[in-house]
């Protein structure tokens, strides 16, 4: 691996932290829908109905306030999925701090389409009457 490429993927992480930090920063400064700039779901804009992201701005803002309970109940699959990404994300640094080659989708197909199949239901079962969570 080139000095180049070490760089690059070192400078890569860093600007995601950074971003993810800014963020951070941003949405615990500013409550969604109250104040800051927040563009709307343009899905919703478009058709009326809630997106599987539809509620996630406003559920970060409740987790980085520490009130897991609220952001559950704007977005659960936000916070139920959270975890993973962090995860991924944390071992995406770590290989690149340790000049390990990063591997590439490990994933079996059938759990990428049972993670679509999850994604698709949780969009339709969140546009029913039946979904208990304020979008």
């Amino acid at each position: 691996m080139s000095l180049d490429e070490i760089f690059s993927r070192r400078l890569t992480v860093v600007l995601i932290w950074l971003t993810l930090a800014a963020g951070a920063t941003y949405l615990w400064i500013f409550e969604p829908g109250r104040s800051g700039f927040f563009p709307a779901c343009p899905f919703r804009l478009l058709t009326g109905f809630a997106c599987p992201g539809c509620g996630s701005t406003r559920g970060m803002h409740a987790l980085i306030h520490g009130d897991v309970l609220t952001a559950f109940k704007f977005n659960p699959f936000l916070v139920l999925a959270l975890p993973f990404l962090i995860y991924v994300l944390l071992r995406h640094t770590n290989a690149v701090l340790r000049k390990q080659p990063i591997n590439r989708n490990r994933l079996n197909a059938k759990y990428i389409w049972a993670l679509f199949v999850v994604i698709l239901g949780f969009w339709i079962f969140r546009n029913t009457p039946l979904y208990p969570f304020p979008v």
